[in-house]
């Protein structure tokens, strides 16, 4: 069969983050080829696209194809399939894969249940987006770890000393669901327009119909975030200058080793300072600012402050508590000491 390669190549790098690091699940490190899209499964998320043209069922050990198909130049490859193989050929060059022809990942078992597709309100991905750097990152709290998204179009996180809280316009399609962040920001990087619910997952679906299923968690439970939302305080006014100054300080916050992006913000004596470091550089940066009050601290991931400064200038000092608001969401962050 003919296959176009960039349609082949495309898809599998969609389907890639839903391979597993090693395997601890039969075939989790592999493609799996069914019903003419390519599925990849860790027991986490499942990821399956769409791709013309391709037409058998088998699972491929994903390191080899992926890395053979990145060094091709052609635009056209041609695919042969027996009982054992999968064979490649690209102009001059063949390739053989070992094929496994049975199908072992539980992809029936796990997200065989599901609902029928329905639309995501507008805003779904962008609040949620804006909810993921308030989770928690420590493995011990899975439940401040995780996106919360009522059905009554609640979507919230908190990791204890953070907390943002959207609310949509209507209420969500489905019941509510704790979606870790790490499943979420998947989510909110593929876009999805549609959602249905499974047994344990839920599920997004793109226009171009790349699925997305993520593991839920299995919780009634949520701390009450609007709580702590109800406090009144003085107004501060940042600098337009402040989001050029975190596309630098954006080049050192990221510790990779920690998977940590934040910067510190420093607020005193009519000076804001913008600090960030990571594991192998620093950055430092001072302007002046419209802030006489007391002196105050506090951390945030850049890219979120970047969109709420898009949306309002100002935030709001109460106590130990900063916070912003725009239309639809409040965010708010504990004060560090100082």
């Amino acid at each position: 069969m003919k296959i176009n390669k960039k349609t082949l190549q495309d898809a599998l790098g969609i389907v890639k983050p839903g391979l597993a690091g090693k395997e601890v699940i039969e075939q989790s490190t592999s493609f799996a080829f069914i019903g003419g899209h390519v599925v990849t499964y860790n027991d986490e998320v499942s990821l399956s696209h769409p791709v013309e043209g391709l037409d058998f069922e088998g699972a491929i050990e994903s390191d080899k194809l992926y890395q053979f198909l990145t060094k091709v130049k052609l635009d056209e490859i041609d695919i042969e399939v027996n009982d054992t193989e999968l064979l490649i050929t690209a102009g001059k060059a063949k390739v053989g894969l070992s094929l496994q022809s049975e199908i072992k990942l539980p992809l029936d078992e796990e997200l065989g249940k599901k609902g029928k597709w329905k639309a995501l309100p507008e805003n779904f991905v962008k609040y949620t987006a804006m909810c993921i750097p308030s989770c928690s990152t420590q493995s011990t709290k899975p439940l401040l770890g995780a996106v919360h998204i009522s059905q009554e179009g609640i979507i919230e996180a908190s990791d204890g000393y953070r907390i943002t809280n959207c609310t949509l316009e209507g209420n969500m399609p489905v019941k509510t669901f704790l979606i870790p962040s790490k499943s979420a920001k998947l989510m909110t990087q593929i876009n999805p327009e549609k959602i249905a619910e499974g047994k344990g997952w839920i599920h997004f679906k793109t226009a171009e119909g790349t699925v997305l299923s993520c593991r839920i968690l299995e919780s009634d439970e949520f701390p009450n975030t609007a709580n702590h939302l109800n406090v009144k305080g003085e107004k501060i006014i940042f600098p337009k200058t402040i989001s050029n100054i975190m596309e630098r300080a954006g080049v050192f916050s990221k510790d990779t080793e920690n998977e940590i992006d934040i910067i510190q913000i420093h607020l005193e004596n009519k000076k804001l300072t913008i600090k960030a470091k990571n594991n192998l550089a620093w950055f430092e940066e001072t302007v002046n600012a419209r802030y006489e009050g007391t002196p105050i601290k506090f951390q945030i991931n850049p890219m979120l402050l970047k969109g709420i400064l898009a949306e309002t200038q100002e935030g709001e000092l109460a106590k130990n508590k900063l916070l912003f608001h725009g239309e639809g969401w409040t965010y708010l962050t504990t004060l560090m000491a100082i």
